[in-house]
């Protein structure tokens, strides 16, 4: 053991620990976790300032009569700048020599977070068991520690303090959001907002949606990019709309309702639902609004009777299937010319599929039995059963085709790789059976519901040419005068 660089044995030594409300809980464990093992060692955080006190003033004299400075640093992406005064007031401190403090700083921080720039040249103590236990070691020394079960403890110590810091790590995801700012005086009217008004957010969104590489781009801009695309212009507009009746609404301070539009990437399929997050006023008269955009899917069904949920949930699927991938990519385009751009036609049809059975996935209080017991005929059902044996390999050999030999693994990146004329072969295929069973699926289960609905409804139905004589001698007649009493 090293000796001590101090010769007071007796002197107190205060240790300022600079941090976030939100990291409360790890720097108080550490303060609790110091104070408990380490003599003469007091530490100080800003809520053991009383109540009533002159605030700024007592920070200003806790640093001044600091002899170490420990910044808690987590989230890179939140504002530092009170912990960043504070630490430069506390430097500013160590640039004139005093007999009663040598002054030192050290930052604590993540193993992810490096220290914020204003304060890269000074020490950094990374949240591992090296780096922490040499911490501990130097104040142990700047301190006049003599416990040598203390200095043999530090190893423990340390590794107590990664602990806290590992419980408090940043979060690991958030939702996607864009901010809109708009100034206040300028909002004349609520179905759209000023041109000037700016739309900011993470650059790859920001470029996905709206066409800039910048991360911003101002509100005349945005409805210029939307439409340029014809398919999905008009329901891009009303989702700017609706975000204007929004903001609007914000700024006159009456109920927010939730916008029911959605934003198209391009021409789609990837669509989001925008969401208003949070709203606050800025200097200068603005007011910013984060908007949350929440990749849409759908939603379940409920309250309706089991079998005809499944069916119903089933014909919804079936008729995405076929107006999102069938109409696109089989009946209205050929495959080969799609394969030209083959990370485009990847892309669009990982989107298709993934949206689809995202949602299939989230209605999922049915299964494939609920469907079949929705039929009645032996004929029905044999076709059902015939569906639900050859769908896994047919799904299967459509995501093999894209790249994905795993079906449960088909959120990642897509190749930009030209398809090889086997996988052409392969997908062109697959498209084509899947429009058949999608389309002997639709002819059924439409029918079917039909059935069922018309009893719920007191609807008679007439049978189609296709059931049997046996059926139809049974099937009650249905008139114009059913519809009628039902509308």
């Amino acid at each position: 053991m090293t000796a001590n660089s101090s010769t007071d044995a007796n002197a107190e030594h205060k240790v300022f620990f600079s941090h976030k409300v939100k990291d409360d809980a790890v720097t108080n464990s550490i303060k609790d976790l110091i104070e408990a093992r380490f003599e003469r060692v007091r530490c100080f955080m800003s809520k053991n300032i009383a109540k009533g006190t002159n605030w700024r003033q007592a920070i200003a004299e806790e640093l001044t009569g600091s002899s170490f400075l420990v910044l808690v640093f987590t989230d890179p992406t939140e504002d530092w700048a009170w912990c960043l005064y504070e630490t430069g007031f506390f430097d500013a401190l160590t640039r004139f020599p005093n007999e009663m403090h040598t002054r030192r700083i050290y930052c604590l921080h993540h193993t992810s977070s490096p220290p914020p720039s204003p304060i890269a040249d000074l020490q950094a103590t990374k949240a591992n068991l090296e780096d922490v236990s040499r911490w501990l070691k130097e104040l142990y020394k700047h301190t006049v520690q003599t416990k040598e079960i203390l200095w043999n403890d530090i190893p423990q110590i340390a590794s107590q303090i990664c602990e806290f810091f590992e419980q408090e790590n940043k979060p690991i995801y958030s939702a996607k959001s864009v901010g809109i700012s708009v100034r206040s005086c300028s909002l004349m009217s609520p179905d759209d907002l000023p041109d000037d008004t700016i739309i900011e957010g993470d650059r790859r969104l920001m470029e996905e949606v709206f066409g800039t590489n910048t991360g911003k781009i101002d509100w005349k801009s945005a409805k210029e990019r939307f439409a340029e695309f014809p398919n999905s212009s008009e329901a891009n507009l009303n989702a700017l709309k609706e975000i204007s009746h929004v903001i609007y609404r914000i700024h006159d301070n009456s109920r927010v309702r939730p916008i029911q539009g959605t934003i198209f990437v391009e021409q789609g399929p990837k669509r989001y639902r925008p969401v208003i997050s949070h709203a606050k006023e800025l200097a200068a008269g603005r007011i910013l609004c984060e908007i949350l955009l929440i990749e849409e899917v759908g939603g379940p069904l409920q309250n309706v009777d089991k079998h005809l949920g499944a069916l119903l949930t089933s014909v919804r699927m079936a008729a995405r299937i076929r107006w999102e991938i069938i109409r696109p990519f089989v009946l209205g385009s050929n495959i080969e010319l799609l394969a030209l751009s083959p990370r485009k036609l990847r892309f669009d049809l990982q989107t298709c599929l993934n949206n689809i059975f995202i949602e299939a996935e989230f209605r999922g209080n049915f299964s494939p039995n609920d469907v079949w017991s929705a039929f009645e005929s032996d004929v029905d059902r044999s076709k059902i059963d015939a569906m639900i044996k050859d769908w896994p390999p047919l799904y299967s050999k459509i995501w093999q085709s894209l790249g994905f030999n795993d079906v449960t693994e088909t959120f990642g990146e897509v190749s930009d790789q030209p398809f090889t004329r086997e996988d052409i072969i392969s997908l062109g295929a697959a498209l084509h059976e899947l429009e058949k069973m999608n389309s002997d699926f639709l002819d059924m289960a439409v029918a079917r519901a039909e059935v069922l609905i018309g009893k719920e409804l007191g609807i008679t139905k007439s049978p189609r040419a296709s059931e049997p004589k046996d059926q139809r001698a049974h099937a009650p007649k249905r008139t114009r005068a059913g519809f009628a009493k039902a509308a």
